[in-house]
């Protein structure tokens, strides 16, 4: 889907203007990575493709639908930040391509606008055509502010999204349904019947979080259920009222994986938690962000989190994750 350009995009503020492309780009990318995911080229796009400026497992390159989707979203912020007043040039920090500023030859220091991309977040959902997310963030370094975050649900269909001024929204195209983001009508402030968003992909994710005994017998209790995400998609589906409550301790997930998510549930009101219980904001240390990146980008800098929109839920899940680094004699072996 394409939403046209302002008519007097002069008159609208600028978190509002970078919010509308943002949307617009996002948009263009789900609609892509859908057809062509479903067409002929599908087994050519799972295909690893050889990066020397990203280097990954040799079981977990990069895929060729990751870097096209990048291109694009590349291609489409060039054509749409070049409307915004004065053209500034921008920085795009992305899992991908790493960190480049634009327009060619534009200088690092001087620009303002960050642009954090991650073209598809679950590649490996994408390839089973099950999931995966396109997402944007545009943080305004100066100010030290994010302006404006866009999540796109690529097979389900979905476009979340945030700015500096304006309401946490999102839009199902499935259901033609548009709604605002906070939480849930009943947001629950124990874990009894709640669904808990953990990153479980991995068998590594699976051991830590089978290994946290007095968390899982509590949710065994409460009869809680535990929901398969990863990324921006574990947070934002708490502040849709999809889950209840988001956790990821084991390992963290890099500022491109989290950051749009992140802002989206800050401005839905969720209360977001470091593993001390000391409350996460979307202020970044963008000078930090970048070098720790540039000294190894296989260990961007993570972050660790549980949210839900009741604190005292956040509370009990940190408490419980804290109990199970105790050993307890009446817990299964």
């Amino acid at each position: 889907m394409h939403s046209p350009d302002p008519v007097n995009s002069a008159d609208l503020a600028l978190d509002h203007l970078i919010l509308r492309y943002c949307r617009q780009v996002v948009m263009k990318a789900m609609d892509h990575v859908r057809g062509r995911m479903r067409g002929e080229n599908r087994l050519h796009l799972k295909c690893a493709v050889a990066d020397p400026e990203l280097q990954k497992s040799q079981q977990n390159l990069t895929k060729a639908i990751d870097r096209e989707s990048e291109d694009l979203i590349l291609d489409a912020l060039h054509h749409k930040f070049a409307k915004l007043p004065g053209a500034p040039a921008y920085t795009v920090f992305s899992e991908e391509l790493g960190i480049r500023t634009f327009p060619d030859g534009a200088n690092e220091a001087g620009a303002d606008l960050v642009v954090i991309v991650d073209p598809i977040d679950g590649t490996e959902f994408i390839e089973s055509l099950q999931g995966g997310w396109s997402l944007i963030a545009v943080y305004d370094r100066r100010a030290g502010e994010v302006l404006a975050a866009v999540a796109g649900d690529i097979f389900l269909d979905r476009i979340y999204w945030a700015s500096k001024s304006g309401y946490p929204e999102g839009l199902d195209f499935i259901t033609h349904s548009w709604f605002r983001l906070d939480g849930g009508p009943e947001p629950k402030t124990s874990l009894q019947g709640a669904r808990v968003n953990v990153l479980t992909t991995k068998v590594e994710r699976y051991d830590a979080l089978s290994g946290k005994r007095a968390l899982m017998d509590a949710l065994r209790r409460a009869d809680a259920r535990i929901n398969l995400s990863w990324g921006s998609n574990t947070l934002i589906q708490v502040a849709a009222g999809y889950a209840d409550v988001a956790i990821e301790f084991a390992k963290g997930f890099a500022t491109y994986d989290i950051l749009p998510g992140l802002y989206i549930s800050l401005q839905a009101g969720l209360t977001v938690l470091d593993l001390d219980g000391r409350p996460i904001t979307s202020h970044l240390d963008i000078d930090d962000i970048f070098a720790t990146f540039r000294r190894d980008p296989q260990k961007p800098r993570r972050m660790p989190f549980v949210a839900a929109r009741e604190r005292s839920l956040a509370e009990q899940v940190i408490g419980l994750l804290h109990d199970s680094n105790t050993p307890d004699r009446n817990s299964r072996p």
